[in-house]
């Protein structure tokens, strides 16, 4: 299957969107910035045509999916970026709007009334405008002051599964550590259990900070 032209236009509007070139300068350097993203828009277009197409947020996260494993690939292929790749592409994930768009919110959170129950509404699992279920799978579980789930399903981690990946999870995984960050006076994110580490579930346990 051919790769048609208005494919090829929104994925040029997807990079800029994204942000891309400039991030992976500052990670990378110029030159190799510009070999990996070549490299990245051939993986974006393979992946892309085995990939079925998603509807509504999960369209979003199916790009976010397609973008981080077609710069891993491009990554691991390019002389000199070949080491800490998961890093390298976790932080070019954070600083490609991920990090903005947390601050954003994060700045309403930890301005209201109830900062740590605000969190876990717009920024943590109980987003299921964003994190909806299903795909996603979770139970909630009691914790001494806070608000834990279990997660038993991940789309995240069931696309990594499928595409030979499965180690790429945890560039994404860690971005929520980096989120509960944004609220350091009123949340404090404690995981030990990972799908991608081979455990039956993923632990989001959010404890409230002691003022």
């Amino acid at each position: 299957m051919n790769y048609s032209n208005w494919n090829r236009i929104k994925l040029s509007a997807i990079l800029s969107v994204f942000r891309l070139k400039p991030v992976l300068q500052r990670e990378i350097g110029n030159n190799a910035a510009i070999s990996v993203l070549k490299k990245m828009k051939y993986h974006y277009m393979e992946i892309d045509k085995r990939e079925p197409g998603k509807k509504g947020i999960m369209s979003y996260h199916r790009i976010l999916l397609i973008t981080g494993l077609s710069l891993y690939r491009a990554m691991q292929e390019e002389p000199g970026v070949d080491r800490d790749v998961i890093g390298k592409v976790h932080r070019v994930l954070w600083n490609t709007g991920s990090r903005q768009q947390t601050g954003f919110i994060a700045y309403f959170v930890r301005r209201s009334t109830n900062s740590f129950e605000q969190f876990l509404k717009y920024l943590g699992p109980r987003n299921e405008r964003f994190f909806p279920c299903p795909p996603w799978k979770k139970v909630e579980v009691e914790i001494e002051n806070g608000v834990g789930w279990n997660q038993l399903q991940c789309p995240y981690y069931e696309f990594f599964k499928k595409e030979g990946a499965v180690e790429l999870t945890k560039a994404y995984c860690d971005i929520d550590r980096l989120v509960a960050g944004h609220v350091p006076d009123s949340v404090e994110l404690r995981r030990e259990r990972t799908l991608a580490n081979g455990d039956s579930s993923c632990d989001f346990y959010y404890y409230r900070k002691q003022l």
